[in-house]
């Protein structure tokens, strides 16, 4: 499930219209801004650190009622802004990555949730639904993107069911973004 996406590099930058040249790769532990229900942005880890599972970056969303997150998911929503995340398909050593972005590259808004960690400071989860038609040839999950009027219900807690609309999204083929020297092309561009 996504393990890097696309952020503004400052929190104030995040209400920017286009994200192009303001964006940052964000991986799991990363800071990343954050929006809280009170409108404040501020940088968080991504990740919650639990015993004996590591790093937990993304959330079921159909998970939420389970101890681990019940009081996250009623105490501490958020939104986290993102440009674009990436999906990987393939074997092991010739993965093929794949973009997701908004069609208009506006900023897509994730549902999360975030925790205080006596060790890490605040921490975030990103929530994940079922697959649309679009991710599923590529991913059987996907963060749960709010649309413009889903975002304010989410946070007041009133939004607990995610569909997200493939017209949310579009997908190409592209580079890894997570290689020190990735290829200036992509392999189909060959032949």
């Amino acid at each position: 499930m996504c393990n890097a996406f696309n952020s503004a590099r400052k929190p104030g930058s995040v209400r920017l219209p286009n994200c192009k040249g303001e964006t940052s790769l964000i991986r799991r532990t990363d800071q990343a801004p954050v929006a809280l229900p009170s409108g404040e942005i501020v940088s968080m880890r991504w990740g919650f650190q639990r015993k004996g599972l590591g790093v937990v970056n993304n959330t079921r969303s159909d998970n939420l009622d389970s101890q681990m997150w019940s009081e996250a998911i009623k105490e501490t929503r958020c939104l986290i802004p993102v440009a674009s995340y990436y999906e990987w398909t393939g074997p092991r050593g010739n993965k093929q990555t794949h973009r997701f972005q908004s069609p208009t590259h506006e900023w897509l808004w994730m549902a999360g949730i975030w925790e205080e960690s006596t060790d890490l400071g605040p921490c975030f989860s990103m929530l994940t639904t079922g697959a649309n038609s679009l991710v599923s040839p590529i991913h059987h999950r996907m963060p749960a993107i709010l649309t413009a009027d889903e975002q304010e219900s989410f946070l007041a807690n009133g939004l607990d069911q995610f569909a997200p609309s493939p017209d949310l999204l579009t997908t190409e083929r592209c580079a890894n973004p997570l290689l020190k020297n990735p290829p200036s092309h992509i392999q189909e561009e060959l032949f």
